[in-house]
């Protein structure tokens, strides 16, 4: 009572103070003036009735007749303004304050779903009728009428993926071990297939296939159940968890290691998402977001061993027999491998190696522990016979086991020369001079050969075609010799080239077979020398090394070994073949050929890019050391002569290879290997081709420089590699190649 009295006495005061100065009439009289409710409107918002996104933007406005507005008040009730519950918006508390003249506004959609289809595929399609209120409230409180909107939401449910285990290649059932890792990817599509963020939560189940009556029932069709009558699993599902849950616990899970998956039972596990408007998965597949599978216990780890020189193996289970390799003594081997589990829902959990192991479950015989981190292993034998074992086990305990046996051939290397005539052909009624006969072809190479010491055509000459249906000759006789000349075909049907350097990308093992390892680069760095030339157009060459498939030109070894691509990041398991390691050769081009197409690839022309001549490359510092090579290698006048095949005049000669040109290098940025070094570089018929001046014939110098003390040859030596057939050339510029070649390898005969 005492506070409004003086509050009282105040305000008469007030006004009498005020009456000097115009005090209103009303507060003279003690009476208080009216105040008029304001006014709201909606400006912009969905159209009445409209059924639009589940995000939604309103616009709206204001005004007080009467004074200001000091806020707005808002909120959203499920159904339209004839069909809410009023409760909803009874009571101060269900309205949301905002100082804004605009919102975004996200609302459920999770009622009435249906199956619909967009561009050809499935999805579950939710809506919900949503009413919106707006109304503006006055300095002194006074609220007005609300401006409401009614409309209907909409959204496609989201979808997962199960990546992990992959689905079974045949049939609906895989076969999964007793621990299995699921992973899955979701996607949630907010208002088109391609308009996509990840969802907001997740939850699985597995279960036994179970008929509705609860029996086990493997005949039973429980993903079409699942899809007709999803209420009766509602039980079985996880709580929800949030997709992007720390340790990836919303995209992964793990049934196994606290669960006890029933052997030789078929079960299911199946994923479902939820959307921020509420939408969940509606749609069950085997083909995305469920998995039937048999828990067996044959499912083990894919383990793959692989080493530079024997390339790459693949081993599954127990029992299998050991893979063969003959080499020769004193090769240093680096094995690594990695296994994968993820193909039947498994983990890797260690690796174990050791070499001739005699009882597997002994410790003490194997080299190392099971460890995550014991990847690789290095050896080099002298001589016998010695296994290497791999052991992978994964979190179930399964255990694949594979095995390498080395065995060490002598490589006495006391003979000079061999020829492997890898070049079939036929005694045809010569014409054109297209092609060398065999007659023709042997007595050539025969006169060459016939320059060296000791050498025995009856002995020293592999003819690979007519005499071994095109197998290439064991690591044995290679290692009889100390240089090899290797004459092949582009022919990949009649040649054992092709065979012998053929490499597999590391992505690719297991789809290809290998015939045999890759002795070349083993024959090299014990100190051979060799001399590899031949038809190489199209595929053959140092192509050869490479599938089919990804032979278009020009092509990078080291970034392109599975295809032309604009980067360097796929398989780059390229530098470990052939012709980049060993011969360091880093782009490979043709004059005949498959060739890239697009705007950044010259069009080629073989009537342009066919070869007039070669030049030497005497600023090469290896060709610099032998002044007794010719400036130039031309035509052989048979093949030049007017009307024949190859007559410079109308075709030129367009059996070539060619390496690292400069168009692509300088255009890619690709920089060239240290250890390149051209002989030979090719002119064209135009010097306007992008090939003209690229190197044809190049050195092998990457084992030049080993010990001779450590070596069987006793001399080191570069070797030779021309990306043609000598054949075709002229006699005497030929004849100073293989001469000097001969004395740089000292087996010329006096």
């Amino acid at each position: 009572m005492k506070r409004v009295f003086a509050g009282a006495l105040a305000l008469l005061a007030g006004c009498v103070l005020a009456a000097f100065c115009g005090c209103s009439e009303d507060v003279l009289l003690g009476q208080r003036g009216f105040n008029m409710p304001p006014e709201v409107w909606l400006s912009s918002g969905p159209v009445e009735g409209d059924t639009t996104a589940y995000q939604v933007h309103f616009y709206w406005g204001g005004w007080d007749p009467d004074g200001e507005i000091r806020r707005f008040e808002f909120v959203i009730v499920k159904g339209n303004p004839f069909g809410f519950d009023r409760q909803d918006t009874t009571g101060l508390e269900k309205w949301q304050r905002t100082a804004s003249y605009d919102s975004v506004f996200k609302v459920a959609a999770n009622d009435s779903p249906r199956t619909v289809s967009v561009s050809g595929n499935l999805y579950t399609r939710y809506d919900m009728t949503h009413t919106f209120f707006i109304r503006a409230v006055d300095a002194q409180g006074k609220r007005s009428d609300p401006a409401y909107r009614s409309f209907t939401a909409w959204t496609l449910a989201p979808f997962v993926s199960i990546e992990r285990p992959r689905p079974p290649s045949s049939g609906t059932v895989g076969t999964l071990a007793r621990v299995i890792t699921f992973c899955w990817t979701g996607r949630d599509p907010i208002d088109a297939p391609d308009n996509v963020q990840d969802p907001d939560s997740v939850r699985w189940l597995y279960s036994q296939i179970v008929n509705p009556q609860g029996i086990y029932d493997p005949e039973f069709d429980i993903v079409a159940d699942l899809n007709a009558r999803p209420e009766r699993y509602e039980s079985r599902w996880s709580p929800w968890v949030w997709y992007r849950a720390p340790g990836d616990s919303g995209r992964c899970t793990i049934l196994g290691d606290d669960e006890v998956l029933e052997m030789n039972r078929s079960h299911i596990f199946a994923v479902q998402a939820k959307d921020e408007a509420g939408a969940v998965t509606g749609i069950f597949d085997r083909r995305s977001n469920v998995r039937q599978f048999i828990v067996s216990l044959q499912a083990g780890p894919l383990l793959t061993v692989c080493e530079p020189y024997l390339g790459c193996v693949r081993f599954l289970g127990t029992r299998v027999r050991a893979e063969k390799f003959d080499l020769p003594p004193g090769v240093t081997l680096n094995f690594r491998w990695f296994a994968d589990a993820s193909s039947y829902g498994g983990e890797v959990v260690c690796y174990q190696y050791g070499w001739d192991v005699s009882d597997l479950n002994n410790p003490d015989d194997w080299d190392s522990d099971c460890s995550p981190f014991v990847r690789g292993c290095t050896a080099t034998w002298y001589s016998g016979v010695h296994t290497l074992f791999v052991r992978v086990v994964d979190n179930a305990g399964t255990e694949t086991i594979g095995q390498i046996e080395i065995n060490v051939v002598p490589f006495l290397m006391d003979r000079n020369l061999l020829w492997i005539d890898d070049f079939p052909s036929s005694n045809f009624s010569q014409t054109d001079y297209a092609m060398p006969t065999e007659n023709e072809h042997d007595a050539f190479w025969l006169g060459h050969c016939a320059k060296v010491q000791g050498f025995d055509p009856t002995r020293d000459v592999y003819d690979a075609y007519y005499s071994y249906n095109s197998r290439p000759p064991l690591i044995s006789l290679i290692g009889r010799y100390r240089n090899i000349i290797w004459t092949y075909s582009s022919s990949a049907d009649n040649t054992c080239w092709d065979d012998v350097i053929l490499f597999t990308p590391e992505s690719y093992v297991g789809q290809g077979t290998r015939l045999t390892i890759n002795y070349v680069p083993i024959f090299l760095s014990k100190g051979g020398r060799l001399l590899t030339e031949g038809r190489s157009d199209r595929g053959g060459g140092l192509a050869a090394g490479l599938l089919p498939a990804v032979q278009v030109f020009p092509l990078n070894l080291r970034c392109e070994i599975t295809g032309p691509s604009e980067g360097c990041e796929g398989d780059t398991s390229g530098v470990n073949m052939m012709a980049y390691k060993e011969y360091c050769v880093t782009v490979l081009d043709k004059v005949v050929g498959v060739f890239r197409t697009g705007p950044d690839v010259p069009r080629r022309y073989e009537s342009l890019d066919a070869m007039r001549f070669a030049r030497l490359d005497r600023t090469d510092p290896v060709t610099a050391r032998y002044p007794a090579l010719p400036d130039s290698l031309g035509l052989w006048e048979e093949v030049a002569k007017a009307g024949r095949f190859f007559d410079p005049r109308v075709r030129g000669f367009t059996f070539v290879e060619l390496y690292n040109p400069a168009y692509w290098m300088n255009a890619k940025l690709i920089g060239t290997q240290g250890c390149f070094h051209p002989m030979f570089r090719m002119r064209s018929r135009s010097t306007a081709s992008p090939v003209d001046n690229a190197a044809a014939a190049i050195w092998v110098t990457k084992y030049e420089n080993l010990d001779p003390a450590q070596t069987p040859t006793g001399t080191a030596a570069p070797s030779v590699h021309f990306g043609f057939e000598l054949w075709y050339f002229n006699r005497t510029a030929v004849d100073a190649i293989m001469n000097t070649v001969f004395e740089l390898w000292g087996i010329r005969a006096p």
